[in-house]
């Protein structure tokens, strides 16, 4: 049984430590009397560039995760949705326009995802023309020059664009996307349920620790936590770490809002879940045949509807920043005590 270091009490110990924490090796300590009557009582609303968000959650812009159907739901329960690029322009551009103006007294908060290579300047330009404000340049390595050049050729574009960017899992890598303009950066390298980064690379540090690096130089681009979220623990560590939003994947897999056909087998229900690296999705996006793998399939448990998921997500966290007496994300922050488990 792992066994409590009771040194360890801030975000600069933990990181001072030398030591790669992942989820389970840290938990959260309550050493603040509360006094929130209710777990309701706490709001962890955040701006997102265009964007208030009553839940700070976002879906992963994942051809299994992120289509029209997902991006609605999220909008009604007041998370964000990306979605995903492995699809036609005309295609994703029709989606958005779905969901965007899916109310008529307001627009939706969605977004979309472009590469940085290929046809990403026709994508932005067609989607932009759509109404798009928030765009994911969604890439394994988000510590590229090609990154760079995407966002200088974007902003000579645009003025009003929101660019979320990444991916990155270290200070380093943080600090030269938001020095090259990224409002929002996701970190997080190889920790997915789908991803072989790290098996085929052997690159990989565990999230929670890439946000605490991240948390302590950031100067003023918002961090996105992203991979390996599995729960709503997972979820609160990451938010209590520094991160202002948390992008999940494999937790929205497999409802019935997510792309993708049921499949029966054995008398259960699944449906697939791939990632954006893998055989199928590199043929979907016009690789005829594929010469690196660095993603796998599976399938996951069909369950019934993502509303369910979204409400114990915000339930969890709520009771969470209940207990740090926090009514907001930068309460809970503060109030907050770590520990690891070694």
């Amino acid at each position: 049984m792992k066994k409590i270091a009771r040194s360890e009490v801030n975000v600069g110990s933990l990181l001072e430590s030398g030591f790669a924490f992942n989820y389970d090796d840290l938990t959260l300590v309550p050493r603040v009397v509360s006094t929130l009557q209710h777990r309701a009582d706490a709001r962890p609303e955040i701006r997102l560039g265009p964007f208030q968000l009553a839940l700070p959650l976002i879906g992963s812009p994942m051809p299994d995760v992120c289509g029209e159907k997902m991006c609605q739901v999220l909008s009604h329960e007041g998370a964000l949705g990306i979605l995903h690029r492995f699809q036609s322009i005309e295609s994703q551009q029709h989606e958005f326009e779905l969901v965007h103006y899916q109310d008529d007294s307001e627009n939706s908060v969605v977004g979309a995802a472009i590469g940085i290579t290929g046809d990403y300047r026709e994508r932005f330009q067609a989607l932009y023309a759509s109404g798009c404000r928030l765009f994911c340049l969604d890439t394994a390595n988000g510590a590229h020059l090609q990154v760079k050049q995407a966002m200088g050729w974007i902003r000579g574009q645009a003025s009003d664009v929101f660019l979320l960017a990444g991916n990155v899992a270290s200070a380093e890598a943080f600090s030269a996307l938001e020095e090259w303009g990224a409002d929002a950066i996701r970190v997080g390298i190889a920790g997915g349920s789908v991803c072989e980064t790290r098996s085929e690379t052997g690159v990989f540090l565990p999230t929670p620790y890439a946000v605490a690096e991240a948390a302590i130089v950031r100067k003023r681009a918002l961090i996105i936590g992203d991979s390996g979220v599995r729960t709503p623990a997972d979820f609160c560590k990451l938010l209590a770490l520094g991160a202002d939003a948390v992008m999940v994947g494999s937790a929205l897999a497999g409802t019935k809002e997510a792309p993708g056909h049921i499949i029966a087998m054995d008398g259960k229900k699944y449906k697939a879940m791939r990632g954006a690296a893998s055989f199928s999705v590199q043929q979907q996006s016009g690789n005829a045949s594929p010469g690196y793998v660095e993603g796998t399939e599976t399938l996951v448990p069909y369950r019934d509807t993502v509303t369910a998921v979204l409400h114990r997500y915000l339930a969890g966290l709520q009771s969470s920043m209940s207990y740090m007496n926090a009514c907001t994300l930068d309460e809970y922050r503060h109030n907050v005590a770590f520990m690891l488990l070694l």
